[in-house]
């Protein structure tokens, strides 16, 4: 079963510099951005409504999802794609890089802070 969607970042380049369409489409919830520094994570949690997009603005990292009812567990790079993890999914942010990871979410909903359940998500593989 696959259970996080990929999509890549479509990126225009001219001799100006660069323009990555991040998040193409109209987004549901709120929009912020979380910063990991090196050898950290962020995250350890989930939400039985709210489904959330991750993408890396600067750095390397790793978004690592787990199902708190089976174990199962999914993960990906947080490098030229956007990662989807959906409601019921707990998931973590992990910097693998060598500098500050920065990750810009999109979620599909307005926070609800009794929505947030925590969860120690493993450490990627």
């Amino acid at each position: 079963m696959k259970v996080l969607k990929l999509e890549p970042i479509v990126v225009h380049t001219d001799e100006r510099g660069r323009l990555c369409k991040v998040h193409p489409e109209s987004v549901g919830g709120e929009v912020y951005t979380v910063e990991t520094r090196v050898g950290e994570s962020r995250g350890h949690h989930f939400h039985r409504k709210m489904g959330e997009w991750f993408t890396a603005v600067a750095g390397q990292g790793v978004v690592v999802a787990e199902n708190p009812e089976t174990g199962e567990r999914a993960q990906a790079q947080l490098k030229d794609q956007r990662v989807y993890v959906p409601a019921g999914w707990a998931h973590a942010l992990f910097n693998t890089g060598t500098e500050s990871l920065l990750v810009l979410a999109c979620a599909d909903n307005a926070h609800d802070p009794a929505d947030v359940h925590p969860y120690p998500v493993s450490a990627p593989q």
